[in-house]
């Protein structure tokens, strides 16, 4: 027996040495039915080889694409060999009910080229699934736990039954290099979850790609039960200097309900961050009872590597990725004093975040200044993809012929892992003695005076107002000369005080706009509630408002205010046609919350 395992063994490790490599390409999709409206995973898993030429994904139709593609690398053991795996997953939303064909992705590998499996998904209403669940007496199969037995426990049930993960796509990274973090929660139990502490990610610049409001659900199989699975965040993280770090927990407080006899009800999760309403002193279900319990994701630890030194350029900032770099001149010929500018473009993937404006050595003889920064990146690619631009102006009264030097980019490509240095071409720039017909045009920044918009008077008056009542007040201080008498100021026109700078960011266009909002509306709120530094989170900012009476709508509304901002502030997720919009709502939502507090 022995000697026939060990011909065989021979055979297999024969076959192996000289037969050709052997690649398989599949599709993985939900055999049950989804849900329309709700988000579910499809994934591609090339295994046997993960130096993948080419990838094309097949056209979604009829679903909504909510986050994708994500690129994950492991390894599957056969015959004891450990053999590379490559899975690209991406998250659909369906969007009615209806069954759609989605064929097979497409990729290339050592020039050979290898096809999927097709696959169909069935999408049902929420209406037919809870027929789905439901036995012909109405009541439950046993797949639903909202029904308690009155021999079981409920601790015990919430253990099993309701439960929260944190993985990372990897512990050792280079300074630079993404770490994408997934908190994902599991249940079969009717519940209300409400996150109560946020990870902190000291050490990393953070980038969301899915959080609370995109719903991101999908059903996955442990054991055999099928759990109803939420992706509650999903962020990049890119670390800012080398050294040992910890990803920190995520902490949720759950409500859990359970029946003392079997209802017509489907097990549902609702989950929030700080806005989670108290309904203890509401009526419950006859029958049914309540357990608090709280879960608490492990803290994950992440090992982040210096770059290496060799080769190192003195120039090198804290770019990582893959780019390449292009400067242009918008109008080569000027007149003098007309305003030109000079537009340096970044594109590829990496650590956008880090790259800073490239030093310009300007000629003798043209004055530039400081340049507008902005940002077009995909947050749902990692690394981040995208372009970083910097426009920078620049005037001069002396008539030439000028020529720009060459600018200089460095950055450490993860691809090769070795430092690259680009360089631009060099460019010419003509200024004609004829002088600009507008004449001298003084440069705000990046922006021209004349250029003030709407926006720009309502400042001003509110500004101007504000004075003239400060220099009122005094005159009739000294002229009655009697004990001062505190000053009425009317809600609104503290509001708008401390929004002025965001309403002037909103009329030049800025994206600063986003982090001046910010920053304004936690100013005003920590002056009417008791915040500080320590204590400066959107959960404890929503259980001190709710704690002071504020209606869930204003809570809400205040806490998307801060998390569109953020949004803005990292990617370029948000319109501008939008900000007009952000900034009303935050002005209502305060005043509203003013008028309370």
């Amino acid at each position: 027996m022995r000697i026939d395992r060990f011909i065989i063994s021979l055979i297999f490790l024969f076959y192996g040495f000289t037969s050709p490599a052997q690649f398989n390409f599949r599709t993985i999709a939900p055999q049950e039915p989804v849900i329309s409206g709700e988000s579910f995973e499809i994934q591609y898993v090339v295994e046997g080889e993960d130096k993948i030429e080419s990838f094309t994904c097949p056209p979604f139709t009829g679903f909504r694409l909510v986050t994708g593609p994500h690129i994950y690398h492991g390894s599957v053991i056969d015959l004891n060999i450990a053999r590379p795996l490559v899975n690209t997953v991406y998250t659909l939303a369906a969007l009615k009910p209806g069954k759609y064909f989605i064929p097979g992705a497409r990729v290339v590998i050592n020039g050979s080229a290898l096809n999927s499996n097709d696959v169909f998904i069935q999408v049902i209403s929420k209406q037919e699934a809870f027929k789905l669940n439901k036995r012909k007496d109405g009541s439950f199969y046993k797949n639903s736990e909202y029904f308690l037995h009155p021999a079981e426990d409920p601790i015990e049930k919430i253990r099993r039954n309701l439960f929260m993960k944190v993985t990372v796509d990897k512990k050792i990274c280079y300074v630079g290099e993404p770490v994408v973090a997934t908190y994902k929660l599991y249940s079969r139990l009717e519940s209300k979850s409400d996150i109560v502490k946020n990870p902190g990610f000291y050490g990393f610049s953070v980038f969301d790609m899915v959080n609370l409001a995109d719903h991101a659900q999908t059903i996955e199989t442990i054991n055999g039960k099928s759990f109803d699975v939420h992706t509650v965040r999903r962020v990049q993280l890119y670390p800012l200097q080398s050294g040992h770090y910890i990803i920190d927990p995520m902490e949720v407080s759950n409500k859990v309900e359970f029946s003392r006899s079997e209802v017509n009800k489907k097990t549902e999760q609702e989950i929030v961050e700080g806005v989670l309403v108290n309904n203890g002193d509401k009526e419950t279900h006859n029958n049914t009872e309540v357990y608090e319990s709280s879960l608490r994701t492990e803290a994950v630890p992440v090992d982040v590597k210096p770059l290496p030194a060799k080769n190192k350029t003195d120039s090198f900032t804290a770019a990582v990725g893959n780019f390449s770099i292009k400067a242009e001149v918008v109008k080569g010929a000027l007149k003098k004093n007309e305003q030109g500018s000079l537009v340096i473009s970044v594109t590829g993937k990496g650590n956008f975040t880090q790259i800073t404006a490239p030093e310009i050595n300007w000629p003798k003889g043209i004055d530039g200044f400081e340049p507008v920064i902005r940002d077009s990146i995909d947050r749902l690619r990692v690394p981040l993809a995208g372009t970083k631009t910097f426009r920078y102006s620049f005037v001069s009264n002396k008539p030439g012929q000028y020529k720009l030097d060459p600018v200089e980019f460095n950055f450490f490509n993860l691809d090769t892992n070795r430092f690259e240095k680009l360089l631009t071409d060099s460019l010419t720039i003509e200024i004609s003695s004829h002088e600009n017909s507008k004449g001298k045009i003084p440069v705000i920044g990046p922006a021209v005076a004349g250029n003030i918009s709407w926006y720009w008077w309502v400042a001003i008056v509110v500004a101007g107002g504000a004075v003239t009542m400060l220099v009122i007040r005094k005159r009739k201080k000294r002229q009655l000369n009697v004990k001062e008498v505190p000053f009425p100021e009317t809600p609104r026109l503290v509001i708008d005080e401390i929004l002025l700078p965001p309403l002037m960011m909103l009329a030049a266009g800025e994206k600063n706009f986003y982090n001046e909002l910010n920053k304004s509306v936690w100013k005003y709120l920590s002056q009417k509630i008791d915040l500080d530094g320590g204590n400066m989170s959107k959960s404890v900012l929503a259980k001190l408002l709710s704690d002071s009476g504020i209606e869930k709508e204003d809570v809400s509304g205040i806490i998307a205010v801060l998390r569109q901002c953020e949004t803005g502030m990292y990617t370029n997720a948000i319109s501008g046609s939008n900000n007009q919009e952000l900034y009303d709502t935050a002005r209502r939502v305060l005043k509203s919350i003013d008028e309370k507090i």
